[in-house]
């Protein structure tokens, strides 16, 4: 009181702000105004006490909103609706190497901006009410650039009307860098991998080259009625470039060979296995009669060939066989490969040739030294001989058994006496019911040679 009446002497009222204590134990804040009043010749003090509390609370969220956005790590900036800035908050300097001293309030925001155009799309969203979000570049005022995350929401007068913007802006650069070095990379990843495919499909189209498929009788390009043998084949690679491979090729006037291989694994480098056994073929065509000699020199070079390749054995089945339409003799060499199947129509059966050497087979590429022997075989008018890759016999069914373990034998039996091209498609279709998939795990070549005629020298 004695403070309050001192100052009263030179003003005309004391202003005070306190705590009132109520009769309940209970206090508020209060804003209270003390006058000095004569009444009756004597003097009087009028105290005007005002409840502060809503006032004060209200004061205590502007003043922890401020100094959230003070010390938020998001720049904060607030515009009017013509993007010149407001406000704005220390982490809003520091993203554009701005500072206190320097002086931004009035400055356009599109300044900063490294497509000024943008704003306006950000303000027309703004006035009309809608927040914007989006990715921004922006620049600095050292000449720099980096990525902002950018969230504006309109900033509302007392009538709910847009007059300025809200923008937080999150430095995401280092982010923008990661995606843009993905992006490039995963550019460069699809660029290879095209190239690669391109590669592929030259491959595979070099590979289905090397394969006579139009060899069809035999001599080549007579009549029907005219051959003395058929021939037809099936091939379904498994990838793009398959790992089987086949020929055919006229000996002389009354002799073919037929040659079937499997190369181990898939690829280019089964391609180029292939495109190699294929061009060592060429190169042993004075021995081609006789298949257990061309097995023997073929395993020779072949070997010599890929020994050191990637370090690892590359291998490969192989089966030779000769057909003479003038004795009937077929002669057959065997690499490993699965036997071939002889159908004897006329005697409705069919039997495996089992052709093993004295020494037992292998495949080409394993043992240098290694020697193959010829074995020969009958052959009657109206016989078929069939020749495949394990990719037919070793289908797999949905308990694990094999294809060639029943399946393939009454299939046989039941087409014995069909027509060769239906032999050949049935089996095909057969194998993938029995597997209850459409796609082969493994390559499949199929390769049949019937009889139609023998000759006399």
């Amino acid at each position: 009181m004695p403070t309050i009446l001192q100052t009263l002497t030179a003003n005309r009222f004391v202003l005070m702000q306190g705590y009132c204590l109520r009769t309940d134990g209970s206090y508020f804040s209060a804003e209270i105004s003390v006058n000095r009043l004569r009444l009756s010749a004597r003097d009087h003090l009028s105290f005007f006490i005002r409840d502060t509390s809503l006032r004060r609370e209200q004061e205590e969220r502007l003043r922890t909103g401020h100094n959230a956005l003070q010390n938020s790590s998001s720049g904060i900036v607030i515009t009017g609706l013509d993007g010149r800035i407001e406000y704005w908050n220390p982490a809003f300097l520091s993203f554009f190497a701005l500072t206190e001293l320097q002086e931004v309030e009035g400055h356009d925001l599109r300044s900063f901006l490294c497509a000024p155009e943008m704003l306006n799309d950000v303000i027309s969203s703004t006035s009309d009410g809608q927040t914007w979000t989006g990715e921004l570049e922006m620049k600095r005022t050292n000449g720099t650039t980096f990525f902002g995350q950018v969230s504006v929401a309109p900033n509302l007068n007392t009538n709910g009307e847009p007059v300025g913007m809200v923008l937080s802006i999150l430095d995401v650069t280092p982010q923008k860098r990661a995606q843009q070095q993905l992006q490039a990379y995963a550019s460069e990843l699809h660029q290879w991998n095209s190239q690669m495919q391109e590669d592929l499909n030259i491959a595979s189209e070099l590979h289905q080259a090397f394969l006579p498929s139009d060899f069809k009788v035999f001599p080549r390009g007579a009549s029907l009625d005219d051959a003395l043998l058929q021939i037809r084949n099936l091939y379904c690679p498994s990838g793009t470039i398959g790992g089987d491979f086949f020929d055919i090729r006229a000996l002389s006037d009354h002799e073919v060979a037929l040659f079937v291989s499997d190369v181990m694994g898939h690829g280019i480098r089964s391609s180029l296995v292939v495109a190699t056994i294929r061009g060592l073929i060429e190169q042993l065509r004075t021995m081609a009669n006789e298949p257990g000699a061309f097995l023997t020199h073929l395993n020779a070079t072949y070997t010599t060939i890929f020994k050191h390749i990637g370090g690892t054995v590359v291998f490969s089945t192989a089966l030779y066989a000769v057909i003479d339409t003038q004795t009937g003799i077929l002669r057959l060499a065997n690499a490993s490969h699965p036997a071939p199947i002889l159908l004897r129509r006329n005697a409705a059966r069919w039997d495996r040739l089992a052709v093993v050497g004295p020494e037992g087979s292998a495949a080409l590429g394993i043992f240098p030294d290694k020697g193959y022997t010829t074995s020969e075989f009958q052959l009657a008018q109206g016989d078929l001989l069939l020749l495949y890759t394990d990719g037919l016999s070793e289908v797999e069914g949905p308990k694990g058994e094999l294809y060639e373990s029943r399946r393939f034998g009454e299939l046989l039996t039941s087409k014995m006496q069909s027509p060769i091209e239906e032999l050949l498609n049935s089996l095909l279709a057969d194998a993938k019911a029995f597997s209850g998939r459409e796609m082969f795990e493994d390559d499949v070549c199929l390769l049949a040679a019937q009889v139609e005629r023998l000759t006399t020298g």
